[in-house]
């Protein structure tokens, strides 16, 4: 018989959460019933519907304007709705194992009142939400609530799911968690996800040197990074042939849109905004270097980047800050900066250096299919649910 089970998620739209999405969709593919609750976007905006067999019910959601205040109105808004929505899923489709994305860390009575109905709750810690809001608001006390509300998490959870073992020897450290309760399900794209060939994007950007950023653009995404070395590459050096491709959006794309212009290279930094899976594969095509410019700042040394993940699978070098998770699983596969200036500077290294990055990356290719593809990580988020069963 076949198991109802419901995934939640507050800080993304579904099926846009790439992660929440392939979750659900192996589920699906393996005889679960799969039920999906997540806020509505501009890009997901049905309050009901059955996408590819998932049954998504999405929420109106009060969008936080950047604010310690804001955010809260935000969750607050959220917890609410998200627990109304959980408990009529309970009493109508019998779900029977609720498995819960983060940030937020605020859901931990679902699990207190699933347990009254026999339902197993599954923590899935995508991002650290102290250390996310000390980079945020700097401030202890936020920070000090967070680690309550993650450790109430951790207790009350079933099992854990975490997106790579900095994750795991962080819980283990912090809360003496059992290490038998955490499965490492890392967010590897799938063995399709390749490089697709468009004519119209390869004759726009012909004759130029295309830098590619793939990703959010938050105070956290260090965008000012990309900006400031476009800047000094195509006003100080004089390299009018690049041409810096950002594809996504957040909540400083339009103050880094102004940044651009206030430089004078509009013409050469293009924000697409952000535009579907097959639209990011055709932009991989046409990339001669990929970035990725998260500084250190005692969250990014923790995160494995997607991104990242991606510019290895379509065999692309990218650039990177010394960030502990990635020099981890990519090594060998990309240049890791020092500080702005050898950002900059390995950015042109490897565009004057086209084998040096070719090289690069046939490795990153390899490391992602022999180690991190979905269907690496689908094996061991079965697994767990075939123990909660």
């Amino acid at each position: 018989m076949k198991k109802n089970v419901l995934l939640i998620v507050q800080n993304n739209s579904f099926p846009f959460d790439k992660r929440v999405y392939r979750e659900a969709t192996s589920l699906k593919e393996n005889g679960y019933n799969v039920f999906v609750i997540c806020p509505r976007s501009n890009h997901d905006i049905e309050s009901k519907l059955i996408h590819e067999g998932i049954n998504v019910r999405r929420y109106k959601d009060y969008l936080a304007k950047g604010g310690i205040v804001s955010y809260f109105l935000e969750y607050a808004s959220s917890v609410v709705k998200i627990f109304f929505l959980f408990l009529q899923a309970v009493f109508k489709n019998k779900i029977k194992i609720v498995h819960v994305a983060n940030p937020p860390d605020f859901f931990w009575p679902i699990a207190l009142v699933g347990k009254l109905f026999g339902v197993k709750f599954i923590y899935d810690q995508h991002d650290l939400a102290p250390e996310m809001a000390m980079v945020k608001f700097h401030s202890r006390f936020l920070k000090k609530m967070l680690m309550l509300n993650e450790k109430l998490t951790v207790k009350f959870a079933d099992a854990i799911i975490v997106v790579n073992n900095n994750f795991k020897e962080r819980l283990i450290s912090e809360w003496n968690t059992n290490p038998n309760k955490i499965t490492v399900v890392y967010n590897g794209p799938h063995e399709s996800f390749h490089v697709i060939e468009n004519a119209g994007i390869s004759e726009k950007y012909k004759n130029k040197k295309v830098i590619l950023y793939i990703g959010l653009m938050t105070i956290n995404d260090n965008i000012e990074v990309i900006i400031n070395a476009a800047n000094d590459l195509i006003n100080l050096k004089g390299r009018k042939d690049l041409h810096f491709v950002l594809i996504g959006d957040g909540d400083v794309r339009k103050k880094m849109e102004e940044l651009a212009n206030s430089y004078g290279i509009s013409e050469y930094v293009e924000f697409t905004g952000i535009v579907n899976h097959d639209m990011v594969r055709k932009y991989l095509n046409v990339a001669d270097v990929c970035i990725a410019p998260d500084l250190p700042n005692g969250l990014n040394e923790y995160l494995t980047l997607v991104k990242v993940l991606e510019y290895m699978k379509t065999s692309k070098a990218f650039v990177a800050f010394k960030l502990k998770e990635t020099m981890d699983f990519a090594n060998g596969a990309g240049l890791y900066a020092e500080d702005e200036k050898d950002f900059t500077d390995k950015i042109i290294y490897l565009l004057e250096n086209p084998k040096v990055a070719a090289q690069m990356g046939k490795l990153g290719s390899k490391i992602i299919n022999d180690n991190y593809l979905w269907s690496h990580s689908e094996e061991k988020l079965l697994k767990l649910y075939e123990s909660l069963n």
